[in-house]
């Protein structure tokens, strides 16, 4: 009996040391750079030599950019198997919208051989943006300011205004950045429109808070426009910033409010529009201004004023802690009334009587239009300039049409060098499974032996 289990034990021992072994596979990678064709699509490619035949590629992708979990796109191009492969996939932007310009787009490969062992390559990095400018940059402030279009001066004075403007900010309201904003600054608002997909022709800029980027048109005639409007996407980009939660539904009066409050208040059309709402008590409801602005050019307009009035009104009598404090308990996942709750003791019926009452504005009526049931995404567009003639002046942006467009994912594009395999990882369980199966065996019989010895002592 005892010889039987000796030798079964060797024969476990033998389960674990006598494993099959691989080889490990040698995998190069070469001309592993995406080819960009601005705007509208990129193509992923690289040639792949390995000592073991390759049978499967599976390209993995992602965003640097604010999500709720970790998000990694897959694509599975078409390879013929082999130890040289070559491998390629297009990403067409008008399918799936495009990435906001200076956003960067990582990607790796991940490559599975013949016997089932899987190579990862070294992740790369690539910014999505047209190389047909020759962008210039000014850098400082936790502004990072991009432009092609006029002299150094005139990009110098659009920083240092950007910089002031988060200065401002932080002082008044408390919101400051949590890490450098990127503002890439177009010839005009053509320009800028023809570098994102499918947004409207009365767009002037955009904000991506989830990416810390702002675009604007900004033509040389139009420097104090374009002041104004950095400052109002950058109120954007910070507010995006604080409230930023899988959980927080920040409303639009909010949103707005404060982007107009940090570019400085209403122009002076809008403040006398403003003030004709008010002595007509044509003021809207509140609620209504949680979701949507209307699209009615009058009743956005006022929309925009009213939703400063309201801001500014907070950040006037209860000051920029309690600002703070609202925004935070929206990024909790708070409803509205809950977070005024919380930080002014007030729901929004309240509030809207205590501005009112402030403001010298008629008591609210009993009939209250409900919010529109839209979430605000991040990106909240700037209307254009609207010009009067080719020679006029450069107005301020009309408000007329506030319906913000998402955004869509998007790669990018730049070259990058050639990298080697990073990671090697092994699918094949069967040698994991041999080694269990030896150990156990192996136990097995030592603890008979044990037993069996002291049985034998006790019968003695």
């Amino acid at each position: 009996m005892r010889r039987w289990l000796l030798l079964m034990a060797a024969l476990g021992l033998l389960c674990i040391a006598a494993q099959p072994t691989r080889a490990q596979s040698t995998i190069t990678v070469s001309t592993d750079q995406p080819k960009l064709e601005f705007p509208e699509r990129l193509t992923f490619q690289a040639d792949f030599k390995s000592d073991q035949p390759i049978e499967k590629v599976v390209l993995e992708y992602g965003v640097d950019q604010w999500t709720c979990g970790t998000v990694i796109a897959k694509a599975f191009p078409d390879i013929t198997p082999g130890k040289d492969v070559s491998a390629a996939w297009t990403w067409e932007m008008k399918q799936s919208g495009s990435q906001p310009p200076g956003s960067k787009i990582w990607w790796h490969w991940r490559l599975t051989d013949q016997q089932g062992q899987e190579t990862v390559t070294n992740r790369k990095e690539t910014v999505w943006l047209d190389d047909q400018h020759d962008w210039q940059t000014a850098s400082g402030g936790n502004i990072n300011l991009h432009w092609y279009e006029g002299q150094a001066a005139f990009g110098d004075e659009l920083h240092q205004s950007a910089v002031k403007s988060l200065e401002d900010l932080a002082k008044v309201t408390g919101l400051r950045t949590a890490k450098p904003i990127d503002l890439y600054i177009y010839a005009n608002t053509n320009d800028m429109r023809d570098a994102v997909l499918y947004e409207p022709g009365w767009t002037g800029g955009l904000a991506y808070a989830d990416h810390n980027i702002v675009i604007i048109g900004i033509s040389p005639d139009q420097m104090d426009w374009g002041k104004r409007t950095q400052a109002h996407e950058l109120t954007h980009v910070l507010v995006g910033q604080l409230t930023f939660s899988c959980l927080s539904d920040i409303p639009t009066w909010l949103q707005e409010g404060l982007a107009v409050y940090g570019e400085g208040g209403p122009d002076t059309p809008s403040r006398k529009l403003f003030d004709q709402a008010v002595k007509d008590n044509t003021l809207l409801p509140v609620r209504s201004l949680s979701g949507g602005f209307s699209e009615d050019p009058t009743k956005a307009d006022i929309s925009y004023s009213q939703s400063y009035s309201l801001v500014n009104f907070l950040i006037d009598k209860y000051k920029q802690a309690k600002m703070i404090d609202l925004l935070d308990a929206l990024r909790g996942g708070a409803t509205v009334d809950e977070a005024l709750q919380k930080a002014y003791g007030f729901d929004i019926d309240g509030f809207e009587d205590a501005w009112r009452a402030a403001i010298g504005s008629p008591a609210r009526s009993g009939n209250q239009a409900k919010p529109t049931p839209t979430r605000v995404p991040t990106e909240v567009p700037t209307f254009a300039p609207a010009v009067i003639a080719q020679t006029g002046p450069t107005l301020a942006p009309t408000r007329a049409r506030p319906t913000p467009t998402p955004i869509v994912l998007a790669p990018t594009a730049a070259p990058t060098t050639a990298v080697s395999p990073a990671v090697t990882e092994s699918t094949n369980y069967l040698p994991a499974i041999v080694s269990v199966i030896g150990a156990i065996i192996v136990a097995t019989i030592l603890a008979a032996l044990i037993i069996g010895r002291r049985k034998s002592r006790m019968d003695a």
